[in-house]
């Protein structure tokens, strides 16, 4: 280990981050290891050190020893990070029993000291800050056991969950280039493997929410349901001008807390670990397998001194096992302690970055005044008491949750959102503030029957926030405005009066959208937008995942697209079986280029995405999001999302899939490739006589 740190610290600019927490507040200063190469040129020079090591000088999430110092150099526009793989012991605190249980998962590397830590989550993925411009790096090191034979798990179908020591990396909403060794989800690093990515971040790249995870197709679901997941941050400090739109980071920044982009970020995971024991195989009578040990309620029991793993797909990624489970998100690597709420501030204005890095689950998120706390029951853990702790206990005034940015991008103008419903893949950055001291639940509301868990039942408090201070804010709206319009005075003087006026505008954000709308004019063909079905096809007795009726082929290109032309799309969920139809949603998700939101459309032709109420089954989710740029959207069955996107700068292979993980390793996945145009109004075919 020593000699490995010790290379280590001889690459030139390796660093390797921690993770982001709103919940610890003590660390050594002189444990951040900062290296800078002047001169440095201007952009480089722009990095704030505040973010830099923010975790490791206040507040931190973790205490890190040996490998997971951070280091960072910069070296011109360079900086560069180190991502160990490894299996990782561990501990992850159950709140239905009030203890640590032991675990063993895949991650970047965390280095733990044995015993469980209040201050500090055992696994939480690095956070990573970029800026536009900036070329960032990479040496991601894959140190999990070789897997001898895997591949044959897959012989004969590809689309069966394999070989899960097998990954990758893959930049989740960054717009940069999917090819070589930048975002290319198509490599496979195998175990004992290192590999140096290389993202070249453009210097006009949006500011904003992002995040990281492994993508290989047969292995993403298990990976990322150990924790492999990490919030990737995009600063900017672009102000907006007479002529260009700036980043929503310079009006937001009087509002960032002491850990600067890192305090913001709340990364939401469901972690399934469960521990196992021999029991009856009911496919063959007189035989055992492993299978899950349970309470008598059915929910996921570990003995002192059993290991959780995620290891076992079928058991652990069930369409309801994660409701069965009883186990509990986590936010930044942490579950809901009653020892440990968030402290905050009531009457302060706040930014959180939110991030659903889940699976397969939705999060319906709420936060509201608890009247009553003796009401809250820390150790439910079946649908029944979480539900009933809920409705007890939740039932305060609603905290409005102000959207001002959907998968990263910014909106037109924020959204107030009594419920924010984040699916896989999502990211919602939101302002709000909280109007007098006192305690509020921050939980998941019910869903609709037809959400991802297909039950409808499943309420549950996330964590709770504890406000202190004698500020109230009022009326949230106007409090919010007035807040936004008072950090608009610090812009320049050339478009303050401008902003001012939009925020007053129903707080419009005019000046700060990084994509101009794409109207019916600027489509390449409107008579041929490209229409896309994901499903699953249970007819026959069989279960097939696929896009437009066919499942994945990893050697076929579903999808030719040419750099330069304006595509609408239309997408819908089909869930076929013997029967009928089955409710099943299907988060699409598309690499590279994002997408505006045309319209979404219900069975009888009314457009959803129009509406204001958050609240409603089903068609809340889709409230207000007309005309909002997005990488991830929710298709319904019976509902037709219509999209508009350019394809701009970046030529290569990548996918397009359903961002239910393990529907996506099962085959509910496509090829997309962008090519040159050929000077006709087509695709070029490539050099060399078409050989690749």
């Amino acid at each position: 280990m020593h000699t490995q740190l010790k290379q280590m610290r001889r690459l030139a600019g390796v660093a390797t981050v921690t993770g982001a927490s709103m919940f610890c507040h003590a660390v050594l200063a002189q444990e951040a290891k900062i290296k800078e190469t002047p001169p440095a040129p201007p952009l480089a020079s722009q990095i704030d050190d505040r973010d830099v090591a923010a975790d490791l000088i206040k507040p931190a999430a973790n205490l890190l020893s040996g490998e997971q110092r951070k280091m960072v150099e910069r070296s011109g526009r360079e900086i560069r990070y180190f991502l160990p793989i490894q299996m990782t012991p561990g501990f992850i605190y159950n709140p239905s029993t009030g203890e640590y249980d032991q675990v063993s998962l895949r991650s970047y590397g965390r280095n733990v000291s044995g015993v469980p830590n209040l201050l500090r989550p055992d696994f939480v993925a690095p956070t990573v800050v970029m800026k536009p411009g900036q070329t960032v790096r990479f040496d991601l090191s894959n140190r999990l056991d070789k897997e001898p034979g895997c591949e044959l798990v897959a012989k004969d179908n590809v689309n069966t969950p394999h070989c899960y020591n097998t990954t990758n990396l893959h930049s989740h909403g960054l717009w940069i280039s999917p090819s070589g060794n930048s975002d290319n989800v198509l490599l496979a690093i195998k175990p004992k493997v290192n590999f140096e990515y290389e993202y070249n971040v453009p210097g006009d790249h949006p500011a904003g929410t992002f995040w990281y995870h492994p993508h290989v197709h047969g292995s993403t679901a298990i990976q990322v349901g150990s924790g492999m997941a990490g919030a990737l941050i995009v600063k900017g400090d672009r102000q907006p001008t007479i002529l260009s739109n700036g980043d929503l980071d310079t009006l937001l920044n009087p509002f960032k807390p002491a850990a600067g982009s890192y305090g913001e970020v709340m990364l939401m995971q469901q972690i399934p670990y469960a521990c196992f024991i021999k029991g009856p195989d009911p496919k063959n009578p007189g035989k055992e397998i492993d299978v899950i040990q349970t309470n008598p309620d059915g929910t996921w029991l570990c003995k002192k001194g059993d290991i959780g793993i995620v290891q076992d797909f079928k058991a652990q990624f069930a369409p309801t096992a994660w409701t069965k489970s009883g186990r509990n998100t986590l936010i930044n690597g942490f579950a809901r302690n009653p020892a440990k709420p968030l402290v905050m501030e009531a009457g302060k204005l706040y930014r959180w970055r939110l991030i659903d890095a889940g699976v397969r689950e939705s999060i319906v998120l709420r936060i509201r005044k608890i009247n009553d706390i003796s009401k809250l029951t820390p150790t439910a853990n079946t649908p029944e008491t979480l539900q009933a702790e809920v409705k007890n206990a939740c039932n305060g005034i609603d905290v409005l949750q102000f959207e001002v940015a959907t998968d990263g991008l910014t909106r037109p103008s924020a959204f107030a959102k009594v419920t924010n419903t984040l699916q896989p893949g999502y990211r919602s950055d939101i302002l709000f503030s909280l109007p007098e001291k006192g305690d509020y639940c921050v939980y998941s509301d019910s869903g609709a029957p037809d959400f991802v868990s297909a039950e409808p039942n499943n309420a549950k408090v996330i964590t709770v926030i504890h406000a202190i201070g004698n500020k109230t804010s009022g009326d949230q709206t106007q409090f919010v405005t007035k807040e936004l319009v008072r950090a608009a005075g610090l812009l320049s003087r050339s478009v303050r009066d401008t902003i001012i006026r939009d925020l007053k505008d129903g707080l419009k954000l005019t000046k700060f959208v990084p994509h101009k709308a794409i109207p019916e004019s600027e489509l390449t063909d409107p008579q041929k937008p490209v229409d896309l079905v994901l499903g699953i096809d249970q007819r026959g007795g069989k279960i097939a995942f696929d896009v437009n009726g066919a499942p994945y082929v990893p050697s076929e290109v579903h999808q030719t697209l040419i750099l330069g032309q304006v595509q609408e799309w239309h997408i819908n969920s089909y869930n076929p079986t013997d029967t009928g139809e089955a409710p099943i949603q299907h988060p699409f998700h598309i690499h590279v280029n994002p997408y505006q939101i045309i319209s979404i459309t219900d069975k009888n032709g009314v457009d959803v995405s129009a509406l204001k109420d958050t609240t409603a089954p089903t068609i809340g989710q889709y409230a207000g999001m007309q005309g909002v740029w997005k990488d991830t959207i929710m298709a319904t069955p019976g509902y037709t999302v219509k999209t508009r996107t350019r394809y701009q700068r970046y030529i290569g292979e990548y996918v397009l899939h359903c961002h239910i993980l393990d529907h996506e390793d099962q085959g509910m996945m496509q090829n997309v490739k962008v090519v040159l145009p050929d000077g006709n109004g087509g695709a070029s075919t490539g050099g060399h006589g078409a050989h690749h």
